[in-house]
């Protein structure tokens, strides 16, 4: 049977070292859109800081499993059992779509030299490389942007950090008073952050393809390096033309979408009966198990 796996993430990575574990016989091809070997997101702070090399964080993958790496799938052909990329064709057995999310900004930034988003190996280097000499401005006081937040601060070549929120609330807007103040003397003691809570960007001035200037409700700042860290959606638009969508990719129980043999986990799924879509990596692995099992008939 040949199984191909939409994405190069944790979700992944787990399901083919399992399937080749569980049934070792099964081709098993990983198709990512990204040039880099799988590796861990979890740790994408250590390649802003440059702590660590891409290498370090690469996921260990069995080495029976098939990569196809720079392939950004952008259409299924689920009565042909074919996925399409700009430049290949995969066939397939039996489909998983482990494509995860991707990051939402509040305008276009696909062009701008000096702002970026926080998902990926190539954002990092964005980051690292276009932060220097300028304000660093992160939107966003949810867990993306306070992670990304802390790295910054222990950087000596980042002089100082704006953080914008819409709400008055840091990381979660069930935090304590006395919780949130607690997290605000950790972030504000070294004096490199300024919070400016009830915030958001209401213009910019622009000129040959930067921010020249970033007004907010509160603030003007000259020469910044914007980072998005305002929330994620299910990566699933290459999908929704030939497989029943919401929010995510609708799966059952079982994590099959109404095609029995693709299957959708992670991220990039929503679970139709209880309407869920995983936040986390323990449950995506739990999903990953339940597909698995699914597929191979356990």
């Amino acid at each position: 049977m040949r199984i191909v796996i939409i994405g190069g993430g944790i979700a992944a990575v787990y399901i083919a070292n399992t399937i080749k574990k569980l049934s070792p016989d099964e081709e098993v091809l990983i198709v990512s859109e990204e040039v880099y070997a799988p590796y861990d997101r979890i740790h994408l702070c250590a390649l802003v800081d440059k702590s660590a090399s891409m290498e370090e964080i690469s996921l260990p993958l069995d080495p029976t499993v098939q990569i196809a790496l720079n392939e950004k799938i952008l259409s299924i052909d689920k009565d042909a059992k074919r996925i399409f990329s700009e430049h290949s064709v995969f066939s397939y057995d039996k489909l998983i779509i482990a494509t995860g999310s991707v990051p939402q900004t509040l305008f276009d930034i696909s062009t701008l030299k000096n702002a970026a988003v926080f998902r990926n190996a190539d954002d990092c280097r964005k980051i690292a490389e276009g932060m220097l000499n300028r304000e660093v401005v992160i939107v966003g006081s949810g867990p993306i942007g306070l992670e990304l937040m802390e790295t910054l601060n222990k950087m000596q070549s980042v002089k100082h950090i704006t953080l914008l929120g819409r709400s008055d609330s840091l990381y979660d807007k069930t935090l304590s008073p006395q919780a949130k103040k607690e997290m605000e003397s950790v972030y504000l003691k070294e004096g490199k952050i300024k919070i400016s809570y009830e915030d958001e960007i209401i213009d910019k001035e622009m000129e040959n393809n930067e921010i020249k200037l970033l007004k907010t409700k509160k603030l003007e700042i000259s020469n910044p390096f914007l980072i998005f860290g305002v929330g994620i959606k299910p990566n699933t638009d290459f999908a929704r033309d030939t497989i029943a969508c919401d929010k995510g990719i609708l799966t059952n129980n079982k994590m099959q979408t109404e095609d029995k043999d693709i299957y959708a986990v992670g991220e990039a799924a929503q679970v139709k009966e209880i309407n869920f879509i995983a936040g986390h990596v323990k449950e995506s692995t739990l999903q990953a198990d339940v597909a698995i099992a699914s597929l191979l008939g356990l």
